[in-house]
């Protein structure tokens, strides 16, 4: 598929994530029997790595590139060896690191312990981290998915629910009371778990010890909405679907790079929130991929300037709200967290002084769908819809609905 410059680069910088990078001494490692080829490119993700590496005994691969440290072993044992498959060694946020390696290739000598060997495809994957979900569908097929630790009442994913009523996806608990019995009885070979599973560690201890595999998903690290998209490709060479995921990202990025540079428009200011119990308003940080992409659709995020902080939300009173948000053009209400948002009257009725707002008497009111954060695979669609009501052309709209 024909690589393309997003022409959306206009919209200035927002399309070069602010995630940190991984660390500049992460170089790759050396692998007893196989010589590292590259590091795959990546376009948007920041927090993890590929390196490339191919046997000693593929005739493809010659010592002659350069900085290639080579390490070899005995030629009685290549039989073993799987000569022309690639293995691939992947670095999360420069720390972490899994070798995907084919079920008939040896594991190297000398492996690093803190390595963990996943192999590949993988199958009887228990998947713990809820957004992945939506990728590992549009890579084709379900099949590799065993166990969930999200019951079917809330997938939001109608693939995964099929699933689980036909039994093909069982539950088995949720990340932090994992059913091991189960996950031991249908050979569970890999959990992929989320950065939750760093508050009960000793979880994470008891499935590794029971030689399942963690892999951790930090794809709520990528800043920008593209970089969490991009993850689709780690998990494309996890079910050997390379093609199927580098195809279906770059079909993203064409639709985004056509429908959201193909007009000009006056930015206008977009509020993203909702209200809690108490009364309190729960708004996105300045640097939420949420804000990011409000901005690369052409909008202006009315709390450009709060505070950082370790969480993506801030809770402010309605007062600071109104002050800071009674002018936006637009107000979007966060309907994923709270479904209580049907009607304008509903909003009035969390507080009046929503009645004096310009978005509402302009009847610039939208709300998201439930399934927002389950929807990784369709953050190309999000970012279109967004562009759709900042230009005023709200056709067929997807992810965002007009309150009434």
């Amino acid at each position: 598929m024909k690589n393309t410059c997003l022409a959306f680069f206009l919209i200035p910088l927002i399309f070069i994530s602010c995630a940190k990078p991984l660390s500049k001494s992460d170089s790759p490692l050396e692998l007893e029997g196989y010589l590292f080829k590259s590091s795959l490119p990546l376009k948007y993700a920041k927090e993890f790595k590929i390196d490339e590496y191919h046997s000693v005994f593929d005739s493809s691969v010659t010592e002659s590139e350069p900085n290639i440290k080579t390490a070899f072993v005995d030629p009685e044992e290549s039989a073993e060896i799987n000569q022309k498959s690639s293995i691939y060694m992947i670095t999360i946020s420069g720390a972490d690191r899994y070798l995907l390696l084919p079920k008939d290739c040896t594991v190297p000598q000398n492996l690093p312990s803190k390595v963990a060997v996943i192999r590949t495809p993988v199958t009887n994957v228990y998947l713990c981290a809820s957004s992945a979900m939506a990728l590992w569908n549009r890579l084709g097929s379900l099949d590799p998915i065993k166990f969930s630790a999200v019951q079917k009442k809330d997938w939001y994913v109608p693939e995964a629910i099929r699933a689980m009523e036909e039994s093909k996806i069982l539950y088995a608990g949720k990340y932090n009371a994992p059913d091991f019995e189960l996950l031991l009885k249908e050979k569970c070979s890999l959990a992929i778990e989320s950065t939750m599973i760093y508050h009960t560690p000793q979880i994470k201890e008891k499935l590794e010890s029971l030689g399942i595999p963690v892999f951790v998903d930090k794809s709520s690290y990528e800043e920008n909405p593209l970089g969490r998209m991009e993850w689709i490709k780690l998990y494309g060479l996890m079910c050997k679907k390379q093609e199927v995921a580098e195809d279906f990202f770059q079909e993203q990025l064409t639709r985004i790079e056509t429908n959201v540079t193909s007009q000009n428009t006056i930015p206008k200011s977009v509020s993203f929130f909702y209200i809690t119990s108490n009364g309190m308003v729960v708004i996105r940080g300045s640097e939420d991929y949420i804000v990011k992409m409000i901005e690369m659709a052409g909008g202006e995020y009315a709390f450009k300037n709060t505070r950082k902080s370790s969480s993506p939300s801030v809770t402010i009173s309605m007062e600071q709200f109104y002050a800071q948000c009674a002018s936006s053009d637009i107000l979007i209400y966060n309907s994923s967290i709270d479904n209580t948002l049907h009607s304008k009257a509903d909003l009035l009725s969390k507080s009046p002084l929503f009645a004096e707002f310009k978005a509402v008497q302009a009847g610039e009111i939208w709300m998201t769908g439930k399934y927002l954060y389950q929807a990784t695979d369709r953050i190309g669609d999000m970012i279109l819809d967004l562009r759709k009501i900042v230009t005023g052309n709200t056709e067929k709209m997807i992810f965002l609905e007009r309150v009434e």
